[in-house]
């Protein structure tokens, strides 16, 4: 007797394979979009990380322009400030940064190219006992910034020559990357020269006040009797 095999007893061929085959495309995808979403995630936080730096180094060349502008005023003989001739350089002429109607003109030139001065941070300028314990310092070789001072807006319209001793001071940090464009932040501030005395805590201001923001102090040397000053 002729034993006969039976169609639907065989067994499928190459089954085993294509079910390999699938599992190791599914591991290969899931394994390509955990790397690009990785990828994505580091690019982000050292593009913050590049936007605080950038921001301090702003932020630090904004308080010595402050500072470089108070002197000037302090200095000028007269109420008129030629910036031309004060700072002894030509205004900038640089894209974005001023026009030949409304000029701008370099407060703090640096070392560096093109006039910036360099906020590093390496393990030359600190002291041993700032990074003792450190196998790995992250030094700070790439951040610079660039301070410029205008005219603000005054009725004569002589950008290039202050009459009202008011100055904006603009700072520019960056943070340069090999791979890419730089990053900048961009902070200003306006500057004015006063003599007058300033009063800069809100609310009550010396001891002695009350509730109505009134001063009556009888416990300080010649305090008012029977008078009741307002603080503005």
């Amino acid at each position: 007797m002729v034993s006969r095999t039976r169609p639907h007893l065989r067994q499928p061929r190459g089954f085993t394979l294509l079910l390999a085959l699938g599992v190791v495309s599914v591991v290969t995808m899931a394994v390509m979009l955990s790397y690009s979403t990785v990828g994505r995630e580091a690019d982000s936080q050292a593009d913050t990380r590049r936007q605080k730096q950038a921001f301090f180094a702003a932020e630090a060349g904004l308080a010595e322009g402050r500072e470089a502008v108070r002197i000037i005023m302090d200095n000028a003989l007269n109420s008129q400030i030629p910036l031309r001739d004060t700072l002894g350089r030509d205004r900038v002429e640089l894209p974005g940064m001023g026009t030949p109607e409304y000029p701008w003109f370099e407060l703090l030139p640096g070392d560096g190219p093109e006039g910036w001065n360099q906020y590093s941070i390496t393990l030359d300028s600190l002291d041993p006992s700032e990074y003792a314990g450190v196998e790995d310092y992250p030094e700070q070789k790439n951040v610079r910034y660039r301070v410029f001072v205008r005219d603000d807006v005054e009725t004569d319209d002589a950008f290039g020559i202050d009459t009202n001793r008011q100055l904006w001071v603009i700072s520019v940090g960056e943070v340069t990357n090999a791979n890419g464009r730089p990053t900048r932040a961009v902070v200003q501030a306006l500057v004015t020269n006063s003599n007058t005395e300033s009063i800069f805590t809100p609310g009550c201001i010396s001891k002695g006040c009350g509730p109505d923001m009134n001063y009556d102090n009888p416990t300080d040397v010649a305090a008012p009797v029977g008078v009741v000053v307002t603080i503005p």
